[in-house]
């Protein structure tokens, strides 16, 4: 933990340096107040909150020029000056932030002034670039349209933030929502690094990976939402509603608010809250004469991770490159990936080509998807790639972070020694630095060599769980200091398969994937997973790719023909909603544009309780099986078809 300085005279919070490189600054006060919200209650009452905020011993305001905040923090400042609250405003560490649209070389110091005519200031202690993105040059503005988005000059609009600071008006200059990749980019031309990376953190978005890269580079961290953030779309706060927190939280006799604060200082990082009542704002800085136990360390460590801020929230949810209908999301019991959106879309397809692939991601982009399947045995990681690059650079996406992209080992690659290289494979193909979820295809290992399907009986050899599931382990631990893979899991793991890997485990599977749609629900497997925390997600849900031309049980079902004209929609539809309804993530592939914006409207209806009856009732029959996997010809020589089945009733 970072050794605190003091922070002011009138100060009751400790303070981070945050300056050797970023030039001559005061120490960072541990708490600070988070303005972003505040003119929402009405402007007395924010400048009430404020001059009772310092009254109470904060002295770190954090505006921004977005937030239309300055102007009544600088009069609060002044006036809490006049009355004796404050010698001088030196003792209040003001921070600001230079928005999207003001994100251009030529309007970084422009900007900056205005924010220091706002705040009635001389200087400002720590001026921003509020997030990695320039938008059309106007006024600021949130949310903002995709189509305004512009490739920002990174390099031009950092040598500004350096003029801000050598003519004084900002005594240090940072960063606020970049990433580690971000910080590269600007650490390899940047003669001032940034002081400050202010981002979302708290317990159930910890941030290691980039809190340990900013560690290494001397970048102090300050935390925004450390107490999760306001929710407009659901009434469930994952920090406040923790129940590791609250028993944490009554063991040691405190507020869950102050857990969570404690915890992220003792990180060491500073952080922002917002609070306009008075017992609130003292409460949050009551946390530097006690605590965490190490184990209560180790039970924050092991809470499952939520982020709740993407670049999508300060973009338009319409307009001309707006998603056509808005996914929801489940967050993964296991690993550091994103919430996973809730449908998918698949991209094996045989035969095509590396144009139609890329193509259909795009078209797939456009229409909303943010969630795509692949593996190296598809050969189409580099389309999809290649897609996602694409939509970076037009706009459809802000940055690659948006897309959640699965890729799978196969067989030939399931051995301890071959993982992590074939991993690497799969980012050079895809273009990328991580991979969200990294599968493992089948529980089979094949002899080492080129991928080929179907395989050779007399090539399969016994399955090393053990050594397999260590090197996959090896991967995500990797993630953290190269960034290889957010979470990993398994495919066509039956209960029994997921028995024998749990034995091993140390990090256990995100997720199994596996053949489920109505007419193979896979109730057995599903209640397994569910209870272990393994999500999982469904492939084939709408009956799959026909090899031989036999029938296609689940669009040519009778039973979901009739409910889909019952409730006027596709066949697909139905059993899509259907998979959603059960807790699952279908992965539908489809190349066509009018499917793909179809697979996508499921959200905003459901089946009744008589559809749910008479699909549960669908006689069940299964698609893929080990068999199906192997030439005809040949024997196993090395295993019984019974340990390599994937077929669980």
């Amino acid at each position: 933990m970072a050794s605190p300085g003091s922070s002011g005279r009138c100060s009751r919070t400790p303070g981070f340096p945050a300056g050797p490189l970023g030039g001559g600054g005061r120490a960072v006060p541990a708490v600070g107040l988070g303005t972003a919200s505040l003119r929402s209650v009405g402007e007395e009452s924010f400048r009430g909150a404020l001059l009772a905020a310092l009254e109470v011993g904060y002295r770190h305001i954090d505006t921004a020029s977005v937030y239309g905040s300055e102007r009544v923090v600088g009069e609060a400042v002044a006036g809490a000056a006049r009355r004796g609250v404050i010698a001088c405003r030196e003792e209040v560490f003001v921070t600001t932030k230079v928005w999207c649209t003001q994100c251009h070389p030529d309007l970084v110091l422009p900007s900056l002034r205005e924010s220091l005519q706002n705040l009635q200031m001389e200087y400002v202690d720590m001026y921003l670039v509020h997030w990695p993105m320039s938008v059309k040059p106007t006024k600021p503005h949130y949310p903002m349209k995709r189509e305004d988005i512009m490739p920002m000059d990174l390099r031009g609009v950092w040598q500004a933030m350096e003029e801000c600071h050598q003519l004084g008006l900002a005594k240090m200059i940072g960063v606020s929502n970049f990433t580690t990749k971000k910080l590269q980019e600007l650490l390899a031309f940047a003669k001032i690094p940034p002081a400050v990376n202010q981002v979302e953190l708290n317990p159930v978005w910890q941030q290691k990976k980039l809190m340990e890269f900013c560690k290494a580079k001397g970048i102090h961290v300050t935390a925004y939402f450390p107490l999760g953030g306001r929710h407009s779309t659901s009434t469930v706060n994952p920090v406040l509603d923790s129940d590791v927190l609250k028993e944490i939280a009554a063991a040691k006799g405190k507020s869950v608010a102050q857990i969570s604060l404690r915890w992220i200082y003792e990180q060491g990082a500073s952080m922002v809250t917002t609070s306009t009542k008075r017992e609130r704002l003292k409460e949050n800085i009551d946390i530097f004469d006690w605590q965490l136990s190490d184990e209560d360390r180790l039970k924050i460590s092991q809470i499952p991770q939520h982020k709740k801020v993407s670049v999508l929230s300060i973009l338009c949810p319409d307009g001309g490159r707006a998603m056509a209908v808005v996914v929801p999301e489940a967050v993964l019991r296991h690993g550091d990936a994103r919430p996973m959106p809730a449908v998918g879309m698949g991209v094996a397809e045989y035969p095509s080509t590396p144009e139609r692939t890329r193509d259909a991601v795009l078209a797939a982009l456009e229409a909303g998807f943010r969630h795509f399947d692949t593996a190296s045995l598809y050969r189409t990681e580099a389309p999809l790639g290649e897609a996602i690059a694409e939509a970076t650079r037009r706009g459809l996406l802000a940055s690659r972070e948006e897309a959640f992209v699965t890729t799978k080992l196969w067989c030939t690659q399931c051995h301890p020694d071959l993982v992590l290289p074939s991993l690497r494979e799969s980012l050079r193909n895809l273009q990328m630095e991580y991979v969200d979820l990294y599968l493992i295809h089948l529980p089979i290992s094949v002899k080492p060599g080129p991928m080929v399907f179907p395989v050779k009986k007399e090539d399969v050899v016994p399955f090393d769980f053990g050594g397999v599931w260590r090197a996959m382990e090896e991967c995500l631990e990797e993630c953290h200091r190269l960034g290889l893979a957010k979470a990993i899991g398994v495919s066509n793991f039956t209960t029994k398969h997921i028995d024998k890997l749990l034995a091993v485990a140390t990090i256990l599977p995100a997720v199994n994937q596996v053949e489920m749609n109505p007419t193979w629900q896979q109730r057995t497997v599903r209640e397994y997973c569910d209870a272990k925390g393994i999500r999982v997600t469904a492939y084939s849900p709408l009956g799959g790719q026909n090899w031989g031309g036999s029938a296609n049980y689940v669009m040519e079902s009778s039973v979901l023909t009739e409910i889909a004209r019952a409730r006027g929609k596709s066949i697909a539809q139905v059993s899509l909603r259907w998979i959603y309804e059960q807790g699952v993530t279908p992965i539908a592939k489809s190349y066509r544009k009018e499917r793909l914006k179809e697979n996508l409207e499921i959200f905003d209806w459901e089946l009744t309780d008589e559809d749910r009856l008479k699909i549960s009732q669908i006689p069940q029959r299964k698609r893929v099986t080990a068999a199906s996997l192997f030439s005809p010809d040949g024997e196993f020589t090395s295993v019984d078809l019974p340990d390599i089945e994937i077929v669980e009733e």
